[in-house]
């Protein structure tokens, strides 16, 4: 059955189920009935609960539709996940996936026992968190055995991504332009304050009152607003000081890169595109999957 189907399915099945989720249950049972299989992998209303709660907190701008069509949708697509990954022998360890996510956490200044606290005193049970993540380590792993042969990364995307970033970047630019003397003298200007250099703040206090040089501070500059040669050379000496001084119209020009940037290295580049790419057979191999697996939706 089509998607589209699937979704007209669940509108009217979640229209509901919206009372369990905007009012507060006492009775077990009702609370632990299974209101959906997928491929045999049931959803139960508290699932749904749990999940709904994490959404909104999350996403305070959305209603209750929205909530608990993404609710739906994410809870579907993880049982399809979980299942699929079953199906080519992948397994998981809950307390794996707890080391995992707290590691995470812990990087972040936090700890998995800090943050189920602070889901608990809202009112969201922290498996819910566990079960969203269970899904994507093993959807991870599923998509990389299956498809991470086929992922194909040549050091021309890894020049062109490169590219892009440097691109995307804002520099703060010192220009100063030597006036006014022979071409000798002010060439050896030039190298003096190459030569001397320390800082772009030092120069401006050094050379602001020199009436044979005009500076000129450039910030937040983009590649594109960079005067030539100056741009192409920036964009192999990102990370220098110093740029090649030119000869232009007669003026010698000193251009200083007051922050060199520093980019990913072409390894980190590769896997960050490698990465991408397999994103995209993912949500390509979940259309597909979603499209032939068995969702029964119960009244």
């Amino acid at each position: 059955m089509s998607y589209l189907y699937y979704k007209k399915i669940a509108a009217v099945f979640i229209f509901s189920f919206l009372i369990y989720f905007t009012v507060p249950q006492t009775n077990a049972q009702n609370i632990s009935k299974i209101i959906a299989l997928v491929n045999g992998i049931p959803i139960t209303q508290t699932d749904f609960q749990n999940r709904a709660k994490f959404i909104q907190s999350n996403n305070s701008n959305l209603n209750n539709n929205q909530v608990s069509n993404q609710t739906i949708d994410e809870l579907i697509n993880d049982a399809i996940k979980i299942s699929a990954a079953k199906d080519i022998g992948i397994t998981y360890s809950e307390a794996s996936i707890r080391a995992n996510l707290d590691r995470q956490l812990r990087s972040q200044g936090t700890s998995l026992e800090d943050y189920s606290k602070l889901l608990q005193s809202n009112l969201i049970n922290p498996q819910t968190v566990i079960d969203q993540r269970t899904a994507a380590e093993v959807w991870q792993q599923y998509i990389i055995q299956k498809y991470r042969r086929l992922a194909n990364i040549t050091q021309e995307d890894i020049k062109a991504h490169k590219k892009r970033l440097i691109y995307d970047e804002s520099f703060h630019l010192q220009k100063l332009k030597i006036s006014a003397l022979s071409i000798t003298k002010s060439f050896e200007l030039a190298e003096n304050i190459i030569n001397n250099f320390e800082s772009c703040a030092k120069n401006l206090s050094i050379y602001k009152d020199n009436l044979n040089i005009t500076l000129e501070d450039m910030f937040d500059a983009k590649l594109s607003d960079v005067l030539e040669p100056f741009a192409t050379f920036l964009e192999v000496k990102y990370d220098k000081f110093i740029l090649p001084i030119q000869n232009i119209d007669n003026d010698i020009i000193v251009m200083i890169n007051c922050a060199p940037k520093e980019l990913p290295s072409d390894f980190q580049i590769e896997n960050e595109l490698i990465g991408k790419q397999l994103e995209f057979f993912g949500e390509k191999e979940l259309r597909n999957l979603r499209q032939d697996s068995i969702i029964d939706f119960k009244s």
